[in-house]
Formats: structure tokens, sequence, C-alpha cells
């Protein structure tokens, strides 16, 4: 098994889960995966119904997952549904704009920055009403190419259901975990300042 990791610290009272999670368990997380490792909280399959109810979750954690599963619309459905307003989808996956997206045989999906304005009323979500449920005000970046050429596209993908309700995420929140100032993502009480849930050295 490989060890725990840290990641910046967030508020304890979020129901927060780690997709996909393999042997990178995240204490204080709901660690889930398609197979049993030590330390995994939940087994499924992410491919069907996601195992949560409507709106129950506060924070999801995807990286190096999303392109394992078959169905993108499905997997933005999903995490959409279950997080409550204001809850966000946090995703690294790599970029069909480097090598990474095609070199790994078990990928299945293929993802770049263009395709998350895809889940987005604000951008392209209209073109398929019938197919894309999903709404997220999204936040993009690329990584720069590794010597590999490999880049990742990570999204901080926040759900945007009823407006009549407060946000379970604050904007403060929001803009901390995504701002690209490593002086405002800072928040008060809380130890980090990395962009998303990036792993603590």
């Amino acid at each position: 098994m490989q060890p725990e990791i840290r990641i910046r610290e967030l508020p304890s009272e979020w129901r927060k889960v780690n997709l996909g999670c393999n042997q990178v368990i995240i204490p204080e997380w709901i660690n889930t995966d398609i197979v049993y490792y030590d330390g995994v909280d939940l087994v499924t399959d992410l491919n069907n119904d996601w195992p949560w109810k409507d709106n129950s979750l506060h924070y999801i954690r995807a990286f190096d997952l999303v392109e394992h599963l078959k169905d993108s619309v499905h997997t933005m459905n999903e995490a959409w549904r279950v997080l409550a307003h204001g809850g966000i989808f946090e995703v690294w996956v790599p970029s069909t704009d480097g090598r990474g997206a095609f070199q790994d045989p078990t990928h299945v999906s293929f993802w770049n920055r263009n395709s998350f304005l895809y889940y987005s009323k604000k951008h392209l979500a209209g073109i398929y009403p019938n197919l894309i449920k999903c709404d997220f005000d999204i936040r993009i970046f690329d990584t720069n190419p590794t010597p590999e050429q490999i880049i990742w596209t990570w999204a901080l993908c926040r759900a945007i259901k009823d407006a009549s309700h407060p946000k379970i995420i604050s904007d403060d929140w929001f803009d901390a975990l995504s701002n690209p100032d490593a002086n405002k993502r800072v928040m008060p009480g809380y130890k980090g300042n990395y962009f998303g849930t990036t792993q603590v050295a």
C-alpha cells in the first residue's frame, strides 16, 4: 500500500469524496475505487449511477480518473447530481493537447480544456439539452508540458442548481482554491495555498 497523502486543509464538516483513489488514501475523505485496496471506503463502478444521493456532497476530487470512464456526459451529469448547489467537482485529466491522453491503453474518454465548456450553460451546455443535464461554473487551467510532452487539464467545476439556496461552498473558498495568485489562495485558519487539492510535499 502506498502511504497516505496530505492535501491542503479543507473544512472538516464538508462531505468530501476522493474518486478513483487507487492506493492514494486521503484521511477524512470518502476514498472510492472500482476495486478494493487497503483504506478504500467504498467500492463502486462509476460507469453506472453513482452511489450518493442528490445534493449530498460538498467536494469531489477526480485525479487521473475521468479518462477511464466510458461516458463523459454521464460523468459530468452524475457529479452535478450528487453535489449540492455550489459544491465542487475537481478534475485533473491528461489533455489531448499532449501525449498523455492517448498513451495509456486503458483510457476510454478524451478531454481537453474545451471539453468542459459543454457542461456550463454560460457556454455550450444548451446545445444538447436532453442529454446534458448539468450546469457548472468552471475555472480551467492547463499545466506546462512535462519532458514526456504530457499536459494535464485541471478544472474546478462548481455546481449551479437552485439560486434560491445558499452555496454550500462559499465564493471565498472557490476563489481561494482556484486563484492563480498563491498569495490569494490562503484561507485563514487552514493550512496550504495549493491549487485545488494538490498534494502537499
